[in-house]
């Protein structure tokens, strides 16, 4: 049932996650979703976002807590969601973006999870940014999220692939420059004498 939910909202946002669809595409009782979620379709869907939260936030690991260059792992963040944009025919996005853009001032509660799974993710990609100074990791973890979320609305806009590596490609450009990798002096040291002992001094 959380998995069918989640699908639905990658697709259609709250509206489209109605009990009744969580049934038919969950295939599951009415009756057991009402005795596993009691508080009905808010307490679903609020079990769905933090499936996203995890799932989502691995592939975030995967990416950021590697050895490549900042540039590197946007890239690799922009090809990757990409692919899975394309092969959903560009009609299923983020589940949290979805569910976001949904909410009114009657739903404070999902408001409030919606924010923590944005602000993990945030601090996910923080991490791994490791060319990027302590204080700054955040705010430029929060413009790469940013970038990521409107690149797939206007990707499902269009329907094809093009602004979306536009502005991936433009975000890696301008993350690069802003935020060169840089060798340590114990890397500069150890290199030196490995072509030291290379060349036979």
């Amino acid at each position: 049932m959380v998995l069918a939910a989640l699908d639905l909202l990658r697709g259609s946002g709250l509206s489209g996650a109605g009990i009744n669809q969580v049934v038919e595409s969950g295939r599951a009782p009415i009756g057991s979703l009402y005795h596993y979620f009691p508080r009905g379709k808010h307490a679903l869907v609020e079990a769905a976002l933090a499936e996203a939260e995890r799932t989502v936030g691995r592939n975030f690991q995967a990416i950021f807590s590697g050895p490549l260059s900042i540039g590197e792992k946007v890239r690799m963040l922009f090809r990757a969601t990409g692919s899975h944009l394309a092969s959903a025919r560009f009609a299923k996005g983020c589940p949290v973006g979805a569910v976001t853009l949904d909410l009114d001032h009657k739903s404070e509660a999902l408001r409030s999870v919606c924010r923590r799974v944005f602000d993990t993710w945030a601090g996910i990609i923080a991490a791994g940014l490791d060319e990027v100074p302590a204080i700054k990791r955040r705010s430029v973890a929060e413009w790469i999220l940013a970038t990521l979320e409107g690149a797939l609305i206007l990707a499902r806009a269009e329907g094809d692939l093009m602004s979306f590596r536009r502005n991936g490609a433009w975000l890696s450009e301008v993350l690069a420059l802003k935020f060169p990798r840089t060798v340590r002096p114990e890397s500069r040291t150890a290199s030196h004498a490995k072509r030291g002992a290379a060349d036979g001094l």
